[in-house]
């Protein structure tokens, strides 16, 4: 790829071009100085891994990886500097290693001899091949790397050493311009110089380190525009893994399925008024939500048409498919890869969310609040978990969605305690509403009246049904306090959604009443209304 094509491929790859620059240029300069930090970490397990002895020097996927994202926000922050013009960095840091190798400044000196010490002909042939440098637009991240690497001072383990200390350095030089002015003023350690310059020198350093790696930089562009490709590129969504299954053992194209609190810390499913699965808890020594993850599953539904899981509770199994399908798709292997999955999702997404520390006092942290936020390491170490299985085709930005909707979903749930989540395949959508509407078959468990005088204002129906669902949960003593932990929402005469808060939450969880049915007759004068508390037959 011609750099002045790459450069063209960062800016309509720029997730954050539509924000302020302000906010463009943090978030281009914290991309930069982390990625610095995550190449030296994936370095260092390198290095660990192999003892610093053989193989050191072989390139794994994560060190391709990191040193590609550190050149696209290098990129970026070019743009963002010279304001979207082409700021051609490569050729600006040929342009300055010619002036300063080649000047007669003491500095100068030592770097020549330092580059005649390893070879004699290197002053000379960088500097006659600087003189014509770029030959042409066309340049290649190659052509600079080639011309670029005669100019290193030293080889091997002591250059990578070098590459890593002055990549880190220069990332403070950047970060420093976050500095007010009176900590300019006092903090000099660290230089302070033309951005573009400082570009030019990471530039320098990771095609070093590529070299080191017997690396292309060409290859190591083009990882990275894969890369990007792979969470961008939503053109072609993969085909439905049930398409040609029997219309029986299809998920259905679009499904509501609800959650219900049932207790302290205890949440159970409802689809089509039937529960769903056994209740869930946390399981763990904290109130993590976890007990809303199945929203998980159904995210998987919605973005990758997969989930072993929930096709064994919807006992929707492909049976009737030829061959080992049923077995290797469906079977006990390919749900324990999904729980794995899921609790990989909520573990990463929980630590990311308390390293932000973003969440108001007293709400849960929200996982993955952008797409962005969501690291290629997890996607791709989801992809190696499900080789083998059908799911291993949906690509990486299918895997993204995913991951997003379902933590959009599962933090309101946690907010709100119960909600009823839709799947929609076709669309590929899933969403959330905080009503709950069951139309539970079950068992009755309490009745209640409740009257109230005819309201001019239309509160009546409101009014006499709170009074008749307290009466329900043999509540005799209807004061305003407990009216008020009562919300309830219609959807038609008999059907409504209720949420309750405090001791009348309290009250439905110890009678286990999970839904009610109403019944409203109009007198001359007053508004009569029965309720009954319906209780769950399994329960």
């Amino acid at each position: 790829m011609l750099v002045i094509e790459y450069d063209d491929f960062v800016r309509q790859t720029d997730q954050y071009k539509g924000q302020s620059a302000q906010n463009r240029h943090a978030i281009a300069l914290y991309g930069i100085a982390g990625e610095i930090g995550s190449l030296l970490a994936a370095i260092k397990k390198k290095l660990l891994a192999e003892d610093g002895k053989q193989g050191w020097n072989k390139a794994n996927e994560e060190i391709i990886l990191e040193l590609g994202d550190v050149i696209w926000y290098t990129f970026s922050m070019a743009q963002i500097i010279n304001k979207s013009a082409y700021a051609d960095i490569l050729s600006s840091n040929i342009a300055a290693l010619k002036i300063e190798i080649g000047s007669d400044t003491d500095k100068a000196k030592k770097i020549r001899r330092a580059l005649a010490a390893l070879d004699t002909s290197k002053n000379d042939r960088f500097l006659t091949e600087a003189k014509r440098f770029p030959k042409s637009q066309r340049l290649k991240f190659d052509d600079y790397q080639k011309l670029a690497f005669t100019t290193a001072r030293t080889s091997g383990r002591v250059l990578l050493d070098v590459c890593l200390a002055v990549l880190w350095q220069l990332g403070a030089e950047l970060l420093r311009m976050q500095l007010p002015s009176v900590e300019l003023g006092i903090n000099k350690s660290i230089a302070s110089r033309d951005v573009n310059e400082v570009l030019g020198e990471i530039m320098w350093h990771v095609s070093a380190i590529s070299r080191i790696y017997k690396l292309s930089l060409d290859e190591v562009v083009a990882k990275n525009v894969e890369k990007v490709n792979f969470r961008s590129d939503r053109s072609h969504k993969t085909p439905l893994h049930d398409r040609n299954a029997h219309l029986a053992e299809r998920f259905p194209r679009k499904f509501e399925v609800c959650f219900v609190s049932v207790g302290p810390n205890q949440t159970r499913m409802y689809m089509n008024s039937r529960q769903l699965g056994d209740p869930l808890t946390d399981n763990s020594y904290e109130d993590d939500g976890y007990r809303f993850h199945d929203v998980m599953h159904l995210s998987n539904i919605a973005h990758l048409s997969w989930s072993p899981v929930m096709r064994k509770l919807m006992n929707i199994k492909r049976k009737r498919s030829a061959g080992k399908l049923e077995e290797v798709e469906d079977g006990a292997r390919a749900l324990l890869v999904e729980e794995v999955v899921v609790k990989a999702i909520h573990s990463d997404g929980k630590r990311l969310a308390q390293e932000t520390a973003s969440a108001k006092p007293g709400e849960p942290e929200r996982q993955f609040p952008t797409r962005s936020a969501i690291p290629f390491r997890l996607l791709k170490s989801l992809q190696e978990h499900v080789s083998g299985l059908e799911v291993k085709k949906n690509q990486f930005w299918e895997w993204e969605d995913a991951i997003f909707d379902g933590a959009r979903v599962f933090h309101a749930l946690r907010m709100e305690k119960q909600g009823t989540v839709t799947v929609n395949m076709q669309e590929r959508s899933l969403t959330f509403s905080p009503d709950v509407f069951l139309r539970l078959k079950g068992i009755a468990i309490g009745i209640g009246t409740g009257s109230v005088p005819h309201d001019p204002k239309g509160q009546s129906r409101t009014s006499a049904a709170k009074l008749a669902i307290l009466a329900a949960l043999g509540i005799s003593t209807p004061t305003a306090r407990l009216l008020s932990q009562l919300n309830l929402k219609f959807l038609d005469k008999k059907t409504v959604a209720v949420k309750a808060i405090g001791e009348v939450q309290k009250t439905m969880w110890q009678l286990r009443a999970i839904d009610f049915q109403l019944a409203f007759l109009e007198l001359p004068e007053v508004l009569c209304c029965t309720a009954i508390a319906i209780g769950d037959v399994k329960t």
